[in-house]
């Protein structure tokens, strides 16, 4: 008898989560602090043309967004130096060493620091 009552307990628990769970639950999509993936994708940053910006442009932006770039601190030209050599080793980034150097000067001179 304990064991029916302990089943009929369990199925009325689980009809009643299954009642409020099918509840009718309204979504708000009204919240205007809220941004859209038509919004997002709308944002763009243009990066300087300076010096480099094409073998940044070609080298870097397949992976990474401009606004990635333009949203980094301002960091010493050591700094760049060693997040570039770390896309190029630890992550394999195919950038040659010549296009590296020019990466960095690039990125010292739109985000450097003294």
């Amino acid at each position: 008898m304990k064991h029916i009552s302990l089943r009929t307990g369990l199925l009325y628990f689980l009809c009643i989560c299954f009642g409020i769970s099918c509840g009718n639950h309204e979504v708000k999509t009204e919240n205007p602090s809220a941004v859209g993936l038509q919004d997002i994708n709308s944002i763009t940053t243009e990066l300087p043309e300076l010096p480099g910006y094409q073998t940044f442009s070609m080298n870097c932006l397949t992976c990474h967004s401009a606004s990635y770039i333009s949203n980094q601190p301002n960091l010493p030209e050591k700094t760049w130096a060693a997040i570039v050599t770390k896309m190029q080793k630890t992550f394999g980034a195919p950038v040659s060493d010549s296009s590296a150097k020019e990466i960095i000067q690039y990125l010292a001179a739109i985000k450097g620091k003294s």
